[in-house]
């Protein structure tokens, strides 16, 4: 398998150093600022950036009070005053901002003091509530230079060609705008190919397309990258020139690791982010945990922040993850509940970069299930059982009531009795005896209108 940086392309270099630092200054941007700033900061202490991190925290903090009027009615009814925040152990005792809030006080979250433009967003809805709100031009810059170092990680630089096996635009694009769209695409060295819909007539196309494009890079969703990995594999197939792989936007189990860069022959790179920050954190070349983007955002691990019960939901150290987006002015995240439960680690990482990392995560909120005597099982039990079951390509598991699970799966061949036997017991000892199992083949399993796939669908409430 292929390790390591190589030579930056001609058109990279040209990219990074002239062409890129033209466009900024001529339309008043700091991507290239922000990217420069972040290939230094990433090599500082942890105990610098966590200075940098709680000084940018303290501004977004005090610009909050003054000009957000949500949080000053939120946080006075609460009894909180600005003084009173004064070290970030203060801070982690500010009330949480839910993704039902930001719904519906959108516009009272909005700073009254904000007169650059604001860019109207909204989440898929993966996590189970849509959301919509506002970031700045300023925050999109910061962002895009986080996604870019992640990307980075990799060895390969910006400009260099990168296959997309991505979504679509929802709807038809106005004719200006997909011009606009392919310019960029064009510019960046980007081919972008819609995976929404999979098939063997599909993934024909995408070995041909990436055969002509010859691209270093390859990113997806781990849903796209595992169809195209099967089809590369069944049908011995070979994709020159990739060096490593990119696997976003959902979550990634070892078997799907061990699938993509077997097919591939090249170094898979997780990444974490969202619809609401873009990207959060992602892997190294050590592949021991995501590097947070911890000058841009400020993640917190915080047991019992979502529910009551949530430290003992998983292994000893999973917490509710709390996102503060340290540059949107516009429309401040302080606080905000992702969704997502996992572990963080400040310890050194052996690569040298200072940040914390995310070392796991542990599992969505709302994709959880339950027992029939009121424990908490985390969805990641199935695809940790069903690796062990070889006649599974794709499964969805959802919970119908307590006593009951129903898992759809797209099978190879039915199941042997050895595989029954393993699910059963597996079953029982998770759930209890008094839950029920009922396996239905099914030729395909939906995706969300994203485009995203849940792996496990739990009760409502």
């Amino acid at each position: 398998m292929k390790t390591g940086k190589s030579m930056p392309s001609l058109y990279s270099r040209m990219l990074e150093h002239v062409l890129l630092p033209a466009h900024n200054t001529l339309r008043g941007r700091d991507f290239v600022r922000h990217r420069r700033f972040l290939e230094e900061s990433q090599w500082w202490p942890l105990e610098k950036l966590l200075e940098f991190r709680w000084k940018e925290t303290r501004a977004l903090l005090e610009h909050a009070f003054r000009t957000v009027p949500y949080y000053q009615r939120k946080y006075a009814e609460a009894g909180i005053r600005l003084e009173d925040i004064r070290t970030p152990q203060d801070y982690a005792r500010l009330p949480i901002l839910r993704r039902e809030e930001v719904n519906a006080h959108r516009e009272e979250l909005r700073s009254t003091a904000y007169r650059g433009r604001l860019i109207s967003h909204a989440t898929g809805g993966s996590s189970g509530v849509p959301t919509r709100f506002y970031i700045t031009i300023e925050s999109y810059d910061w962002r895009t230079a986080c996604t870019e170092r992640v990307y980075a990680y990799t060895g390969c630089r910006l400009g260099e060609r990168t296959l997309f096996l991505w979504g679509a635009p929802v709807g038809k694009l106005p004719a200006w705008k997909a011009r606009k769209v392919k310019a960029f695409e064009t510019f960046r060295r980007q081919l972008v190919i819609n995976t929404f819909s999979q098939s063997e007539e599909k993934w024909r196309e995408v070995l041909a397309r990436a055969r002509h494009y010859k691209p270093k890079l390859v990113v997806g969703y781990i849903s796209s990258l595992e169809g195209f990995s099967r089809f590369l594999l069944d049908g011995k197939h070979y994709l020159p020139g990739v060096q490593a792989v990119i696997a976003a936007a959902e979550p990634l189990f070892p078997p799907t690791r061990t699938l993509v860069e077997k097919a591939f022959g090249a170094p898979l790179f997780n990444t974490y982010g969202s619809r609401e920050f873009m990207s959060i954190a992602g892997e190294c070349e050590k592949h021991a945990g995501m590097h947070v983007n911890c000058e841009n955002i400020l993640l917190e691990a915080a047991a019992g922040a979502i529910q009551a019960n949530s430290a003992s939901r998983f292994a000893a150290g999973a917490s509710d993850f709390l996102v503060t987006d340290l540059h949107n002015y516009g429309m401040p995240f302080l606080r905000y509940a992702i969704g997502d439960i996992g572990v963080l680690d400040d310890s050194p990482c052996s690569c040298g970069r200072g940040m914390p990392r995310i070392v796991s995560i542990e599992g969505r909120v709302l994709d959880v299930l339950r027992s029939a005597d009121g424990r908490v099982i985390p969805g990641e039990l199935f695809p940790h059982v069903l690796k062990e079951i070889p006649e599974v390509l794709e499964f969805r598991v959802t919970q119908t009531a307590l006593t009951k699970l129903v898992m759809e799966a797209v099978l190879t061949a039915e199941l042997s009795e050895k595989s029954k036997g393993i699910l059963g017991s597996e079953i029982l000892k998770a759930f209890g005896p008094q839950t029920e199992l009922e396996i239905r083949r099914v030729e395909a399993i939906p995706r969300l209108t994203s485009g995203k796939r849940r792996v496990t669908i739990g009760l409502p409430g």
